[in-house]
């Protein structure tokens, strides 16, 4: 039988099992979300029949879509792949994905968007890593595809519990705390009555008033901010025109000189991932004052190497817990000293192998 036999034949069994998939779903009526879901694993099963051998295949595959190039995803992926020993590649689109022995999906979106065109990606092992919950998806459709994956990796606690909660079973929900710094280039130093820091780029999940309401109560207190877009903020010429705050947009080859003069970070976010800047600061000894949420009541011991606050917390008791901060002679940076890119990346490569 001929190339072309073979292709003719592929062809004519999917036409045939698109049509039963059409009807299977309009008789029983399935959510209409599944379709495209089931039209690709039937790709897959009969493309693996067919086929007898496979083009080269690549150990990992990273898959970030254009829109997040340049940003904190694609960071964390080519920090994972700087200590992958590995075959691996970059792919920026929802398509044409290359055959891979396992895929690392920057943020579920993606490999939401990537299953439902790429039959490949059943066949292989899929890594999915959740930062935050976003609602761009209906929660049923996210447990389902979620389901599908090898395993979904919160960077979290909290976020691992909550998709547990929503229905993604337990053997695909894997927690590893979601960043890492390098110990090398974060380094150490002896806190002598510095500043105040924050390092976000400006959303109104950061609680924008928030930062600038603490500022304005401590005027006694030097502030940093590291960040972009803030001039996006409404307040932003009355929060510049403040004597004892300074803004900087500075790369980040430049973040450790600034972390250098802090002696408290602080990170007030309402919804958070991470932050990973929180494990930068520490890494540089300096202590943390954060919001519970994302990773941050995962290595802060309140009282002991930081002190955390609720969501909801008024400016004024965050400027309590800042004075208090200022009295800690912990060593935050031995605290956190684990939380590397490599053991990050080892412990996602773990999973690969599993």
């Amino acid at each position: 039988m001929t190339k072309f036999d073979i292709e003719i034949i592929r062809k004519f069994l999917k036409k045939i099992a698109y049509k039963f998939i059409f009807l299977t779903f309009k008789i029983f009526k399935i959510q209409t979300y599944k379709y495209f879901y089931c039209i690709r694993y039937t790709d897959f099963l009969i493309d693996k029949y067919f086929s007898k051998s496979s083009s080269e295949y690549y150990d990992l595959v990273f898959v970030i879509f254009e829109e997040s190039k340049g940003w904190i995803l694609e960071a964390i992926c080519k920090e994972i792949a700087t200590y992958f020993k590995g075959k691996y590649c970059f792919h920026y689109s929802s398509s044409s994905l290359p055959l891979s022995k396992g895929y690392f999906f920057a943020h579920y979106s993606f490999y939401v968007a990537c299953l439902k065109l790429n039959p490949c990606l059943w066949g292989s092992k899929s890594l999915i890593f959740y930062t935050h919950p976003k609602g761009i998806i209906n929660n049923e459709e996210f447990v389902y595809a979620m389901n599908c994956s090898t395993k979904v990796i919160s960077m979290c606690s909290q976020f691992a519990r909550q998709m547990l909660a929503d229905g993604v079973k337990p053997e695909k929900v894997s927690f590893i705390i979601g960043g890492g710094a390098d110990p090398k280039l974060f380094r150490s130093h002896q806190r002598m009555n510095g500043a105040i820091g924050f390092c976000t780029a400006y959303y109104a999940r950061k609680d924008p008033d928030r930062i600038f309401n603490i500022i304005k109560m401590l005027p006694h207190r030097k502030f940093i901010l590291l960040g972009r877009d803030w001039d996006r903020y409404e307040k932003f010429t009355e929060l510049t025109a403040m004597p004892n705050f300074s803004y900087i947009e500075a790369s980040y080859a430049e973040y450790p000189s600034y972390y250098a003069q802090m002696d408290v970070f602080v990170s007030t976010a309402i919804l958070e991932g991470g932050p990973i800047p929180l494990i930068e600061a520490m890494m540089c000894n300096v202590v943390p004052v954060a919001s519970k949420t994302g990773f941050a009541p995962d290595i802060i011991h309140h009282g002991n190497n930081g002190f955390l606050f609720e969501v909801d917390a008024s400016a004024e008791s965050v400027c309590k817990l800042i004075e208090q901060a200022y009295q800690s002679e912990t060593d935050i940076r031995k605290t956190v000293e684990h939380l590397t890119w490599n053991n990050f990346s080892l412990a996602v490569q773990q999973l690969l192998e599993k």
